[in-house]
């Protein structure tokens, strides 16, 4: 599906325009196409109608995995990655987007829809004031969305790991370990995949390039703050999660030692008496009060009171 908007100088947005109003150069207005999924027919337009490099026109129909940014000749070309919120059995699922870029002319192609793109469509049909109309704000518009997805997404990761926290604080889960694990694998990826996107927009707030000639290099940089705060506060996440690891892990070895410190004082109340009945099972003619009538009150008497004894030397030490 192909879906063309005119943004003109003067703030006025045509949308749903004709395709052909792109393949020619329109005054004092920037053109913006967006190809969705589109056929082998529709994707002949990027080489034959717009002429754009072959290797940029590889890496939309291979659907690059990475965050780019390439200067041809003639054109930009960018890949930002996308969260793909549609499949919420996997979150960090992500869809590329490619943007090919002119001063007056736009086009972005995705194998699938995704929320960012769509969020961009209506700003520019409530408010494309906040937009403007040159190539590089169409762009920023469309990074911008696309970190506010990971923003939202951290946001979720954000309570899951404050539960987390709360949960091996009191020891309450028993799935614990398996949770924080995933959690932290979660956020390692969320920081894999952000990376590039740091890279990518550093080259448009540092570099002098001929792509961004609306001004819009000050608003990349509020991207690229946003995206420092996503690293900061996945650091901070991923540190919540080994502490929550750490504290599990103390508190399972607390009751390990409370529990084998039990295990070692009925052990020694136990070693007594099992001398004493060891002394009386011996196979001897003479032993003392072994033939007494109370011989065998006597033998469990003495068990019990070397208990009585272990256990008050026990408490002297305060062991227990």
């Amino acid at each position: 599906m192909i879906r063309t908007h005119i943004l003109h100088d003067d703030g006025r947005v045509d949308g749903n325009a004709p395709i052909e109003v792109a393949c020619a150069p329109i005054a004092e207005a920037t053109v913006w196409v967006d190809l969705l999924d589109p056929t082998p027919e529709e994707l002949l337009l990027l080489s034959e109608k717009w002429h754009f490099h072959p290797l940029a026109i590889e890496d939309v129909s291979h659907h690059q995995k990475r965050s780019k940014y390439e200067r041809y000749a003639t054109h930009g070309f960018v890949v930002t990655q996308a969260l793909d919120r549609s499949t919420p059995s996997d979150p960090l699922d992500t869809v590329p987007i490619s943007v090919f870029l002119r001063p007056s002319l736009v086009v972005s192609v995705r194998p699938k829809d995704v929320a960012a793109v769509e969020v961009v469509f209506r700003a520019l049909a409530t408010y494309p004031e906040r937009i403007g109309t040159h190539a590089d704000r169409i762009l920023h518009a469309l990074v911008d969305a696309v970190i506010d997805e990971y923003t939202l997404t951290l946001y979720d990761f954000e309570a899951r790991v404050d539960a987390l926290e709360e949960d091996a604080a009191a020891n309450r889960q028993s799935h614990l370990v398996e949770d924080l694990v995933r959690v932290r694998r979660d956020l390692l990826m969320i920081r894999r995949m952000t990376l590039p996107q740091i890279e990518l927009v550093r080259r448009f707030v540092d570099a002098e390039n001929g792509d961004l000639g609306g001004g819009a290099r000050i608003y990349f940089r509020d991207v690229l703050d946003h995206l420092t705060i996503i690293q900061e506060q996945t650091a901070l996440l991923l540190e919540i999660c080994n502490g929550a690891l750490q504290v599990h892990s103390n508190l399972v070895n607390e009751r390990l030692n409370q529990v084998m410190k039990y295990m070692a004082i009925v052990s020694t109340l136990l070693l007594p008496m099992t001398v004493i009945s060891g002394i009386f099972g011996m196979n001897f003619d003479v032993i003392p009060i072994a033939h007494h009538g109370y011989g065998f009150w006597v033998a469990v008497g003495m068990m019990l009171g070397s208990a009585v004894v272990l256990l008050g030397v026990f408490r002297a030490r305060r062991w227990f």
